[in-house]
């Protein structure tokens, strides 16, 4: 998610603000067995997403419906070390 966050910074994550009350944002998602912070783009057409990547280096995923998204919850805060 780099320039939004950085290896290492840490996040604060609301795992009651999911996919029910769903708005664009930052949130954690559980992939297989991996976790992903991703920004979510709602369409305010249907039950449609599109998970973002800050970073550009890697794809987004367009289109997304929200079945197929296990959200864990909704980034609130980010803070990093200062050197």
């Amino acid at each position: 998610m780099a320039p939004t966050l950085n290896a290492g910074d840490d996040i604060l994550v609301d795992s009651g603000d999911t996919l029910e009350g769903l708005r664009d944002g930052i949130y954690v998602l559980r992939i297989d067995d991996a976790l992903l912070v991703k920004r979510l783009a709602l369409n305010p057409i249907g039950s449609r997403v599109t998970v973002q990547s800050d970073n550009p280096a890697y794809p987004d995923w367009p289109d997304c419906s929200l079945a197929e998204i296990h959200c864990v919850g909704r980034v609130i805060w980010a803070g990093r070390k200062i050197d």
